[in-house]
């Protein structure tokens, strides 16, 4: 869905220079099969640091290559265009005849090279042309193949359309719109390098583009008799079409490409880098397709579209794409939109969520850790206060609303004020608990440990020659090294009283248990939150030993305590990271004190398939030692090793610090520091070394804390 931030300026497509103006040292592509010369790639914008200009940057090419034009207005192609570009192209609306059939345009023995050769199956059944084999229309990039194409299958049912388009609204009396629309049109002709490479052979085919820019004004009153064709250029036609709704008009405007050709399609009958741009001269006439504040006609008889009407009242769609997606200008707190236009590569930023703050709220995990309940009650309670004077706000701000969105605010600020009162139930079971207390100071504890010492894994990896002690300096000279976020310590006493109570209803009633969850984009902090319930999961698991249930004893010194799951592998790589850090904290607290956290040490496994890592202690043997009988480098993958650096000092690990004893089913991994000043070296504090499982056998026999 496109969103009504403005995209790059409606103009068009970037034309690079050949080397000009690129950034010094920034990496040049190779070029891109198709191309008549291949010049380093202009970036479109400078590079100054951040993931802000590489990521514009990245849009910028991926729209060059995929829909064109890469190298300018005036491109020369070697290949055909359809085997160049997969995006933004129409194709005739219908072909007909047969394969010898001469297409508009043809002529010479070059002229019609690249042209698509179709079967005649669909040739009248469907307004446009079918799609074939896996590199869909066209050659590929490094093969001319002239055409012939007879022997490709067709993928029943999809089709290239013959059209594009877009659908707005504007007021019924508006006087003027001006349709911009625009594509590209590859003429084949000679004049290539010669096909065998040598003088006097045969020029192969170029592709020229021809840049091609119309302009219709419209006149919305004339529209309302229905459809109005305007011819642009041969048979390429804007079709408009209207409907009034009350004081609106809907207006439906396409570009088509009306001509029929035979099977064997003309290069130049296709359109590239089709695009339609409508305004009316910079005045904001374009309506919402929906506005919720307005709409009092509006279904909000589903609870969840509700909602979400209400939550994104202000989030507006000016238009809806055909064929393709749609875009639009709009100022920012505007209601009109002042352009709308055609996107065949839409994009849309996601902000950064920004945690909020509060004044006297204490959110140092080391101070947490050691404070006294008056201490806890003086640092928590401005949170809830805060809490509160924002559901104030929420509700005096109902009273704005149209009465239709009222109903579904008020159930919503009721549910808030729900979230309030347990906050203060979370807040007062803490208090009044000894042993919520020793969960929530060992939660701190680890927490802090946590946090300082990833930073430091990752000041070492920046800087491999710093010493630990400089990097843990460096670290805890930062302004925040190891402190919440205010959010994650609310989400945190919300749950306290569950976690703490096996019997509570909320946790374990059939019919009034609900998970709660955090739910806002990546990078906002929820892993620390969800951490930091693990922490305290562990604790209560391990201080609460034997707990009595309906169905019998349940012992809670040993076994998973936690199981998390990541949809994408990359995700699931970086959170093993910063959990072993977690775990590894956690098993040190617990060596410190073995009679309140047991002694089963804290482990973390990994159970992400055989296709990652080994299921049985003896591959994971017979893989070492195949390495070490090579002299493998130490980059070298190693399946039972599943992080690349000691997650407490930032030590790169390799399979040289792997450890395999069949005998006694183990796999063990050990901080490679050479003076076991790490606690998690071979000789250090921790025997076991890192608290890491990968195996499948093993993770079923020891039964790690925290599972992946």
């Amino acid at each position: 869905m496109s969103t009504p931030t403005p995209p790059a300026p409606a103009s068009r497509p970037h034309s690079p220079a050949a080397g000009a103006g690129a950034t010094p040292g920034s990496p040049v592509p190779s070029a891109a099969p198709g191309r008549r010369t291949q010049p380093p790639y202009e970036l479109a914008h400078d590079l100054d640091g951040t993931s802000v200009s590489v990521r514009a940057n990245l849009v910028d090419i991926l729209r060059r290559e995929l829909l064109g034009p890469a190298d300018g207005a005036d491109e020369i192609l070697t290949v055909a265009p359809d085997g160049r570009y997969n995006l933004g192209r129409i194709a005739p609306t219908r072909l007909t005849g047969s394969a010898d059939t001469p297409g508009p345009g043809d002529g010479g023995d070059h002229a019609d090279e690249g042209a698509l050769d179709t079967d005649a199956l669909d040739a009248c059944a469907s307004t446009g042309v079918p799609v074939t084999s896996v590199d869909e229309t066209g050659p590929d990039g490094d093969e001319d193949t002239a055409g012939d194409r007879d022997d490709a299958p067709i993928r029943r049912g999809l089709m290239i359309p013959a059209s594009m388009g877009l659908r707005f609204q504007v007021p019924a009396d508006l006087d003027a719109l001006t349709v911009h629309a625009s594509w590209g049109v590859y003429h084949p002709q000679s004049g290539g390098p010669t096909e065998d490479g040598r003088e006097g052979g045969r020029s192969a085919t170029v592709y020229r583009r021809e840049d091609v820019i119309e302009q219709v004004r419209i006149n919305p009153a004339s529209l309302i008799s229905g459809t109005k064709d305007h011819v642009l250029r041969e048979d390429v036609i804007l079709r408009v079409d209207a409907q009034v709704d009350g004081d609106r008009l809907l207006i439906e405007v396409a570009l088509c490409n009306d001509r029929q050709t035979p099977r064997r399609i003309p290069t130049q009958a296709w359109l590239f880098q089709t695009r339609l741009d409508v305004d009316a001269g910079g005045r904001a006439v374009f309506l919402p397709v929906r506005d919720i504040l307005t709409d009092v006609s509006a279904d909000l008889s589903d609870a969840e579209e509700a909602r979400l009407a209400l939550q994104y009242r202000d989030r507006l769609e000016f238009a809806v794409g055909r064929t393709c997606s749609a875009d639009w200008t709009v100022a920012a707190g505007a209601r009109r939109a002042t352009q709308v236009r055609t996107e065949w590569i839409p994009t849309s930023t996601t902000p950064q969520t920004d945690a909020a703050t509060v004044d006297g709220a204490l959110l140092d995990m080391t101070a947490l850790a050691t404070a006294t309940p008056d201490q806890l009650r003086a640092g928590l309670t401005p949170i809830i206060e805060a809490y509160g004077a924002w559901l104030g706000r929420q509700r005096s701000a109902i009273a704005a609303l149209p009465d239709h969105l009222r109903p579904t605010a008020e159930e919503v600020v009721e549910e808030a004020a729900q979230v309030h009162a347990s906050l203060a139930v979370g807040l007062d079971h803490l208090l009044a608990s000894s042993d919520a207390q020793r969960c929530f100071s060992f939660m701190n504890r680890v927490m802090a440990d946590q946090r300082v010492h990833s930073q430091i894994a990752e000041e070492r990896q920046k800087d491999p020659g710093l010493p630990l002690a400089a990097a843990e300096e460096r670290v805890r000279a930062k302004a925040f090294p190891h402190h919440w976020r205010v959010f994650q310590l609310a989400f945190i006493l919300l749950q306290i009283p569950a976690l703490t109570e096996p019997a509570l209803a909320r946790r374990s009633d059939a019919e009034r248990a609900k998970v709660e969850l955090l739910f806002f984009p990546t990078g906002g902090g929820k892993t620390e939150a969800y951490l930091g319930l693990a922490a305290y999961a562990f604790a209560i698991r391990r201080l609460q030993g034997v707990v009595p249930t309906p169905d019998g004893p349940l012992d809670g010194g040993a076994g998973v305590t936690v199981l998390m799951r990541y949809t994408l592998r990359l995700l699931t790589s970086q959170q093993f990271q910063r959990a072993t850090a977690l775990v590894c904290a956690a098993e040190m607290a617990r060596l410190e004190d073995p009679g309140t956290w047991g002694s089963e040490p804290f482990r973390i496994g990994l159970w992400v398939g055989s296709a990652v890592s080994p299921k049985r202690v003896s591959e994971a043997a017979e893989k070492l030692k195949a390495l070490k009988d090579r002299s493998a480098p130490e980059t070298a993958p190693y399946p039972a090793l599943q992080t690349t650096r000691c997650p407490w000092c930032g030590n790169p690990l390799s399979y040289k610090d792997v450890r395999v004893d069949t005998t006694e089913g183990r796999v063990r991994v050990y901080c490679p520091d050479p003076l076991a000043s790490c606690p998690f070296s071979e000789g250090g504090e921790v025997a076991d070394g890192i608290p890491v499982l990968t195996t499948d056998e093993e993770i079923y026999r020891l039964a790690p804390a925290f599972v992946i």
